[in-house]
């Protein structure tokens, strides 16, 4: 069997995935999550659509290059496929989740926290905290949960979060010495 055609067809398909994908990326991936309810980084198109490129593209080198025939040439076609979509998953998504994931929070896990007030707190009113979180840090409004004016500068732990309000209370000066 000329398994040209196969090599061919899968390289173009691929190729031409991979432009869908890219321009309807978000839409697809919604809807691919929606229907399948999978989230795997294994299932990400640019593994498959990246490896279906690879395996084609590696069929017609290695058909062109070696003297390679029937079972050798598609096993050959597709250990490098795997070995492509292995290094597609390790260089480029998992650093892509890993990227997405470090800068991103819940106001909910701000609970328990320390940050500091950059913006007074007055006893009964609003102002401002910063926080650090894994990816950088943020600046939240914030109240003070004993009802006393923390002035700017002070150190703060974040008590409760309620109607996107940090509550919050001052950092006592024993445990400011703590290491």
């Amino acid at each position: 069997m000329d398994w040209s055609l196969v090599f061919w067809c899968s390289f173009f398909t691929g190729l031409l995935l991979t432009v869908i994908i890219w321009l309807l990326g978000d839409l697809l991936e919604g809807l691919f999550e929606g229907v399948i309810g999978a989230s795997s980084p294994f299932l990400a198109p640019i593994l498959w659509t990246g490896g279906l490129t690879a395996f084609g593209a590696s069929g017609i080198l290695l058909t062109q290059t070696t003297a390679l025939e029937g079972l050798t040439l598609i096993l050959s076609s597709l250990g490098i496929a795997a070995t492509i979509s292995i290094l597609l998953y390790l260089l480029v998504v998992k650093p892509a989740e890993n990227a997405e994931r470090s800068s991103s929070f819940r106001m909910a896990d701000l609970t328990d926290r320390e940050g500091e007030v950059i913006t007074t707190i007055p006893a009964v009113g609003y102002g401002e905290v910063l926080i650090w979180t894994g990816g950088g840090h943020t600046n939240q409004i914030a109240s003070s949960l004993l009802h006393q004016s923390i002035p700017q500068g002070a150190r703060v732990i974040i008590h409760k979060v309620e109607d996107d309000t940090l509550w919050v209370t001052p950092v006592e000066k024993n445990q400011n010495n703590k290491g």
